[in-house]
């Protein structure tokens, strides 16, 4: 059966309990309210080393472009949509990502890689945004990885409030993770810790 069960006007969410399944160890455990970003080449076959969060995450939201590795990636029982299309008046997926994590799931968003660095840093600030608009408070913290060639940097750790700063430091080239939450929590804070352990009790509907 699906994590996801149909709502009233359309609205989708995970039915079954958010997993919490270590990741690599470069990489920040996969938490309840965190929201990862994730770039990848339309041209990789598979998902990049940054991209294994596709099989342990609650809730993946993607670009078309990828439909094909998130058919393959996605494991059984998990839940992926695709992306509506930002334009002027807002980026719809980026708010149902932040909606999702501020409920308390672990989320994934699917994003293209080498866009320009005006576009990278666009994507970025509509994210705050969002995220503002939940009132999260600006030291959430957040780690940014960049994937290069077949090499990994080392993560660099920040805060919401800074994220822009640190985004602009990377080359195009760079492919990039970023985690927003931490290990102690994720977006939604005590609230979203809150949630997951009633859902893991098998508890919520």
């Amino acid at each position: 059966m699906s994590i996801s069960e149909v709502l009233p006007a359309g609205s989708v969410r995970p039915a079954s309990a958010p997993r919490h399944i270590p990741a690599p160890a470069i990489l920040p455990e996969i938490g309840p309210g965190q929201l990862w970003l994730i770039e990848l080449s339309a041209a990789q076959s598979e998902p990049s080393a940054l991209g294994h969060a596709i099989e342990h995450a609650n809730v993946v939201i993607y670009d078309r472009v990828f439909a094909d590795a998130v058919a393959r990636s996605l494991p059984l029982g998990g839940y992926a949509e695709p992306a509506a299309s930002a334009d002027e008046a807002g980026d719809p997926a980026a708010a149902r990502a932040v909606r999702f994590a501020c409920d308390g799931w672990s989320v994934v968003r699917l994003l293209p890689s080498r866009p320009t660095q005006r576009e990278r840093i666009a994507r970025v600030r509509r994210l705050v945004e969002e995220l503002a608009a939940t009132k999260a408070p600006g030291d959430v913290p957040v780690t940014v990885l960049g994937e290069l060639g077949d090499g990994v940097c080392a993560p660099t750790h920040t805060r919401l409030d800074r994220l822009d700063l640190v985004v602009v430091t990377y080359p195009r080239d760079a492919r990039l993770t970023i985690v927003i939450g931490g290990a102690g929590g994720g977006i939604g804070g005590d609230a979203a810790a809150r949630l997951y352990a009633v859902a893991g009790n098998g508890l919520a509907g």
